[in-house]
Parts: structure tokens; C-alpha cells; sequence
């Protein structure tokens, strides 16, 4: 959240949107096994009045250097969102001397934008998007349609540029 919207309160029209997705999932190719460990261990001390009580994950190698994450008590899916964001930015790493590509999977399982439901059922890949300047939002792909998270406005928009990062579509194919 920025400092504007902490000071000023979120001022915007539009109306927040509550979004659910199921079967969510976090693959990200870049960090060792006890690193995302640590990395997720952190997020869970940082956002520990917001996680369930029984909040865990499973980390599991999948193909070559990816790491597969797993959420068998589930995850708020705009935690999730914030999730995805931290494991490419995370607090106390080098992140100069690497290249970090992480991305999430879910299922739409209800209002996505109030003027879309065409996407409720359908597989959406989340990520970080390519020349990030913001460190504070998440992208979005679902059926060929692009979108923006903007962590200050809580609300999904729609977005003319899907700044796909590079070699999302290999990380994509290990699904």
C-alpha cells in the first residue's frame, strides 16, 4: 500500500473487488530450495496477522531448477498476489548477481473484474511483470486478456501491455 493511500485513504470510485481463485500454486526458478524456504518463512512473519492459523506450503523440485510451491490449508489469493511479488523481491538478498522468474497458477472461482465472469473456471498465470518500476503490483494473463494488480488500489484493471517476462512461457510449460 502506498504512503498516499495510508494518509489519504483510497479515494478511487470504483468499488474493491473480491476475487477467489482455487488450485493455486507458485513455481519459481532462481532460488534454492533453502532459500525459498527462508523467503517464505519471512512472508509468513511479515504477513502472520493475515494467515490462517494453519498456514503451510509444500516446496517440491520439479523440472530442473524449478521449485514448485503448494498451499495445502490455501491462501487468500490477494495474499497470494503479494506472495509472488515478495518471491522476486524479497528483503535481505542479493538480487543483482541473479536472475529470479517466479509465477503463479490458479483457477478463477469468482468475479474477476465485475464487468468480466467469462473468466470464472478458467486457468490464470500471474507474475511479476518485465521492467518493474513499482515493486508493488502483480500481472495477470486469462484467456488472451491482460490485467494489473496494483498493491495500492487493491483492485484488478485491465492492462494494454502484458509486459510478459522473458522466459515465462518455458516456466509456463512446466505446468
Amino acid at each position: 500500500m502506498s504512503i498516499f493511500s495510508l494518509l489519504f485513504g483510497n479515494r478511487s470510485k470504483q468499488p474493491k473487488v473480491s476475487f477467489e481463485t482455487s488450485e493455486m500454486e507458485l513455481l519459481v526458478e532462481g532460488w534454492s530450495d533453502s532459500e525459498l524456504r527462508q523467503i517464505i518463512g519471512d512472508f509468513q512473519q511479515m504477513y502472520s496477522d493475515q494467515l490462517p492459523k494453519n498456514f503451510s506450503t509444500e516446496i517440491h523440485a520439479h523440472s530442473g531448477w524449478v521449485l514448485r510451491v503448494t498451499f495445502p490449508a490455501g491462501i487468500e489469493p490477494r495474499l497470494f498476489c503479494y506472495l509472488i511479488n515478495y518471491a522476486q523481491y524479497p528483503n535481505g538478498f542479493d538480487l543483482k548477481s541473479r536472475t529470479i522468474l517466479n509465477a503463479g497458477r490458479a483457477k478463477v472461482s469468482s468475479d474477476f473484474l465485475p464487468s468480466d465472469q467469462s473468466v470464472i473456471g478458467e486457468r490464470i498465470v500471474l507474475y511479476v511483470p518485465t521492467n518493474d518500476k513499482d515493486f508493488d503490483i502483480v500481472f495477470a494473463q486469462v484467456k488472451g486478456q491482460s490485467y494489473k494488480y496494483p498493491f495500492s488500489s487493491d483492485r484488478w484493471q485491465r492492462a494494454e501491455d502484458a509486459r510478459i517476462p522473458e522466459g515465462l512461457s518455458k516456466l509456463q510449460s512446466s505446468w
